[in-house]
């Protein structure tokens, strides 16, 4: 843990607190909110939970969407002859959709706004909605898979980048918690409900009742959802007095970064202060379809951020991480679900499509517990170890509360992938995959909010290379899963996930260790990328 005695000033090392006591202080709000009653930073709690809560339901529809047709094989393949091959392949082609969504399509949300996406992603993945209820074929399955897998890539992105616009260092682990929260309910307790519709009403059902969710949704964003991108006028650079703003700026009234980066750790803002000469934006300009200043800047920093993610993956340790922890559960996610989207459908288990949509509730079960272990208690463990620091935060500080999971992580892989092969009642797996949703979903608020601790200067771009390797491991996993059982049995399978689970798991441990090094390490670069990113701030 640093010392406040550090000798150089760090990109994510902020007074967090300033203390009144050894047991009392009061919380400093980082990102700095400008003085701009238009500043997402300075909306009031009840506007931003508002908003919050729309980006929230879309969440949960689009992981409705991509995750509910696992419930349904055993019919596709009864009604339509559609293979279990064919069908590990459609998930596949979703999860190659989800890479490459984020490379093609947030960079119009960091230049263009984050309002206009949202509306393209949600009505595109109401067509797929209809596409996928009146289907016929095998060729159907991939062809909307992939394309709802691109309408709704962005969902993995996008709305780590609203908490960012939106809520600040204190809040984002709770925040990131809710969004996981809503992920996890579309990928486990949808398919639940899923499998009663289709037992009861028919497959098709389910995805019709997807259209019309889709539908409200749309029309919930089209009249209700605000852009949180904001542009910085002089008033918002995170300052709220002249005297302070003066600290930072050059003889020509310019800001000067450097100044800039010392103020952020010495300054003890505790409350907003908003410039009421400053108009509300109106309602109709609050909901236009591009927030001003959207065509602001040259194409060639827009076509920069095609290829600036992946130069931030592998040359910011942070992003590597949290990328390698994001992307190698989800690829064992994968592993779950299609063991028992296939096994629990044969002897002697013999689920229907409703029994094995009940299969998701005990990782739904976990991951709440997760969401809430790795949410709510991890900004409360943050605020008390920055407390115990002089009321200095390091992102490494969130780590601390990702060791359990660590642990967690293989032990139920094992437990989930052995029971099953050796026919052992149904509540031995589900244990199991109780205790995976638990450890995913923590271990995932861990690694995301770390990651926007260190980097949120560049927080669009870090996203898109985390959410490309993500995706790419599920791909490659669904696609040759298959092959891997057969070759290695199910049991051996399990045992070479949970190793490689527990490896990749414990890179925490580094982090911890040396994550303010690396962070110092990657400063200069951070600098020059921040001042290209279009709409972001630290």
């Amino acid at each position: 843990m640093s010392s406040i005695n550090d000798d150089h000033f760090v990109r994510g090392t902020i007074r967090l607190e300033r203390l009144l006591d050894r047991k009392h202080g009061e919380i400093i709000l980082h990102p700095i909110p400008s003085s701009d009653p238009n500043d997402p930073l300075n909306w009031p709690m009840w506007y931003k939970a508002i908003n919050f809560a729309l980006v929230s339901f879309y969440t949960l529809m689009v992981f409705v969407n991509v995750d509910i047709g696992t419930v349904i094989w055993g019919d596709l393949n009864t009604e339509l002859g559609i293979s279990f091959a064919v069908m590990s392949s459609s998930f596949g082609v979703n999860c190659a959709g989800l890479a490459m969504g984020c490379v093609l399509f947030i960079p119009f949300a960091l230049k263009f706004g984050r309002r206009p996406i949202y509306l393209v992603s949600i009505a595109v993945s109401l067509a797929t909605a209809v596409w996928q209820a009146r289907m016929q074929t095998g060729g159907d399955l991939i062809g909307v898979n992939l394309v709802a897998g691109l309408a709704g890539s962005i969902a993995e992105t996008i709305c780590q980048m609203t908490i960012a616009d939106v809520f600040f260092v204190h809040q984002r682990a709770t925040c990131n918690g809710i969004y996981l929260l809503m992920v996890n309910m579309g990928a486990f307790l949808a398919p639940v409900a899923a499998g009663y519709s289709a037992a009861a009403q028919g497959w098709r059902w389910i995805w019709w009742w997807t259209t019309i969710l889709f539908a409200a949704c749309l029309i919930l964003f089209v009249f209700l959802y605000e852009d949180t991108k904001y542009e910085p006028v002089h008033q918002g650079v995170g300052l709220h007095a002249t005297e302070e703003i003066n600290q930072v700026s050059d003889e020509d009234g310019r800001i000067n970064d450097s100044k800039m980066a010392d103020l952020r750790i010495t300054t003890t803002t505790t409350s907003r202060h908003l410039d009421e000469s400053i108009p509300r934006k109106t309602y109709l300009q609050r909901l236009a379809i591009f927030p001003e200043g959207s065509f602001h800047g040259g194409w060639s920093t827009f076509f920069r951020h095609s290829y600036q993610p992946f130069v931030i993956l592998f040359t910011f340790p942070a992003v590597t991480y949290t990328a390698l922890i994001y992307g190698t559960i989800l690829a064992w996610f994968s592993v779950i679900v299609n063991v028992y989207s296939i096994y629990m459908t044969l002897p002697p288990y013999n689920f229907s499509s409703a029994g094995i949509g009940l299969m998701n509730l005990p990782p739904f079960i976990g991951g709440v517990v997760g969401s809430i272990y790795g949410g709510i208690l991890n900004d409360w463990v943050a605020v008390r170890l920055a407390r115990r620091n002089h009321g200095i935060f390091e992102p490494e500080m969130r780590l601390w509360v990702a060791l359990p999971a660590i642990f967690v992580l293989p032990a139920s892989i094992l437990l989930f992938g052995i029971s099953t092969a050796k026919g052992l009642p149904w509540i031995v797996p589900c244990i199991g995959s109780g205790l995976f949703g638990f450890s995913m979903i923590a271990l995932w608020d861990v690694a995301l909010t770390y990651n926007m601790d260190c980097y949120v200067e560049i927080i669009g771009d870090s996203l898109i290379g985390i959410c490309f390797i993500r995706n790419a491991f599920a791909t490659i996993i669904a696609v040759t899963i298959t092959y891997w059982i057969e070759g290695m049995g199910l049991i051996s399978m399990h045992i070479m996930v949970a190793v490689i689970s527990f490896a990749t798991a414990l890179t925490t441990i580094p982090m911890m260790i040396y994550g303010k090094r690396a962070r110092r390490w990657t400063e200069g670069r951070l600098d020059k990328m921040s001042k290209r990113q279009f709409g972001t701030r630290g």
